[in-house]
Order: structure tokens, then C-alpha cells, then sequence
């Protein structure tokens, strides 16, 4: 009788062994479909912007360049002419060809020497 016992608990063991292996098998066979359903699912969801996210960056940073570049040249063009108006003069350009006037109340023109040679100056009368 103790060899059926024996031959009972083998077999209760035998089959508990047999579910085990077969719920592991369910189990990782469902976290495998997950796995794959879950990389697919974000894998669609971002492929339009992993492809634009390299142009929308060029476009972001050139026109960040180009902004930069305007900004600039007009600030330039502001600074040179504010300091020449501060200056008593006035740029003219027309014709392709550039003037410069001078303001009678603020500026003259005279002769200089630079140097022991003499050149042509626009004297600046400080208000």
C-alpha cells in the first residue's frame, strides 16, 4: 500500500508539475504579446514625429539664424544712424551713389593735418 501512496503523490506531483509548466508557459507567452503589442502600438504612435524631428529642427534653428541675422542688421543700421545724427550728419544714398550732408548749426568742414599732410575734415561743434 505504500508503493500506491508513493505512486499517488508521484503522479499528484507529476501533474501539479505539468500545470505549473503549462500556467508558466501561458503566462510568458502573454507577456511576450504584450511586449510586442505594446512596441508596435508606440512604434506607430511616434513614427511621424521621429520622422519630421529632424527637419522641424533645421527649420526651428535656421530660421532661429535668420531671425538672429535680421536682428542684428537692424540694429546696426539704428546704431550708425542714430550716432550720425548725434553727429550732424545725414546718408543720403541715391542713384547708386551714397551722400553725406552736414548739419550748418553742428558741423564744418575743414582742413587738417594728419601726419604733416593735410586732408579734409568735418569738425564736430559740441552742443
Amino acid at each position: 500500500e505504500l508503493d500506491r501512496v508513493r505512486q499517488d503523490y508521484a503522479a499528484s506531483m507529476a501533474s501539479q508539475l505539468e500545470s505549473f509548466r503549462t500556467d508558466l508557459n501561458s503566462i510568458a507567452t502573454n507577456a511576450q504579446r504584450t511586449i510586442e503589442t505594446d512596441t508596435r502600438i508606440f512604434l506607430r504612435q511616434n513614427k511621424s514625429w521621429l520622422t519630421i524631428s529632424p527637419w522641424v529642427i533645421s527649420g526651428m534653428v535656421s530660421i532661429w539664424i535668420a531671425t538672429v541675422l535680421m536682428a542684428s542688421w537692424f540694429w546696426t543700421g539704428l546704431m550708425a544712424h542714430s550716432e550720425m545724427t548725434e553727429l550732424g550728419l545725414t546718408r543720403i544714398e541715391q542713384s547708386g551713389q551714397t551722400w553725406v550732408t552736414l548739419d550748418p548749426n553742428r558741423t564744418e568742414l575743414t582742413t587738417c593735418t594728419m601726419e604733416q599732410a593735410p586732408i579734409i575734415c568735418i569738425e564736430i561743434k559740441e552742443p
